[in-house]
């Protein structure tokens, strides 16, 4: 297939461009600064605009979206964010639909921040959106695909947990638990819903190449765990004491709303997923992590 990457360059962007590569697609990797990421590999092409695609495109997986962790969430960076989500997709969704032959199918990245902090319940496809501002962020990203599905465009929303591989998440986590500093979160009895990045892409792929799967899928393991549980996971993966637990007063005083990103309890479950057929690799979190510390020593 010929398949277009929007956030070609982030985290998820990178290890997609690399399965789909490896497996002989042709890969276009849209990026605001794509002479930065010159190609080295046969099948990927870096492009500044919508306008440099010369040919039809198959697919389309839609991964842009600024960080919403990088800065406070004053007035002006809040619509910095829905612009790079929302904005940007709606520029994409116009081009999309404007096309002599348009792609045949849509994956366009969500998160389980739609559901907002959800407590104990537990949360599936079929659960209504959060009210705070990062779960509406989330529901009028989704809502932006509307124009594609709505024109005969088969569209996938990636309702993506919290990605566990090689950079990403675990980036900041890991050499603050490998020195000593690693720990729970105020009573870290919230839930946290992980998904390896090996089952995050197996899942995509096959959301990807299915004929027929389309609407929000959660893309988590089926075993989510509170959050006290994964840093003490992550404490043995990396053979290092957890004692750490910064009250959560603390976090909201040092991040102000973001802090609700970190504390609230998201039990979101991949009911699709496993409707679908799908088979994780790594289920429950120990083997994961375990799997996850061992490919950085190999």
């Amino acid at each position: 297939m010929r398949i277009l990457i929007t956030g070609g360059s982030g985290f998820l962007g990178q290890a997609m461009s690399r399965a789909l590569t490896w497996r002989g697609d042709d890969v276009i990797i849209l990026s605001r600064h794509p002479h930065l990421h010159l190609a080295r590999k046969a099948g990927t092409q870096w492009i500044g605009s919508l306008e440099q695609v010369q040919q039809p495109v198959d697919a389309v997986i839609n991964l842009t979206g600024a960080n919403l962790f990088s800065r406070p969430w004053t007035t002006r960076h809040r619509q910095a964010l829905r612009d790079s989500r929302i904005a940007a997709t709606e520029k994409l969704i116009t081009w999309i639909c404007a096309q002599p032959q348009p792609p045949r199918v849509l994956l366009s990245g969500s998160a389980i921040g739609f559901y907002g902090a959800g407590g104990e319940q537990a949360l599936t496809e079929d659960s209504p959106a959060g009210t705070d501002w990062a779960s509406t962020l989330v529901k009028d990203w989704e809502l932006a695909t509307a124009p594609a599905a709505a024109a005969g465009i088969r569209t996938v929303l990636l309702r993506t947990g919290l990605v566990l591989g090689e950079g990403g998440l675990l980036a900041p986590l890991v050499p603050l638990f490998r020195c000593g500093f690693g720990g729970s979160l105020g009573n870290g009895q919230f839930w946290y819903s992980w998904i390896h990045l090996q089952d995050w892409m197996n899942a995509t792929l096959m959301l990807l190449d299915s004929k027929t799967l389309q609407g929000p899928f959660n893309l988590t393991a089926p075993n989510p765990v509170r959050y006290s549980e994964f840093a003490s996971a992550l404490g043995k993966a990396l053979r290092r004491p957890v004692w750490l637990t910064p009250p959560a007063w603390v976090l909201r005083l040092l991040l102000g709303e973001r802090a609700s990103l970190m504390l609230g309890s998201t039990k979101a479950l991949p009911a699709r997923l496993e409707a679908a057929g799908f088979k994780w690799q790594h289920e429950r979190l120990p083997e994961a992590l375990h799997d996850i510390v061992q490919a950085r020593l190999d």
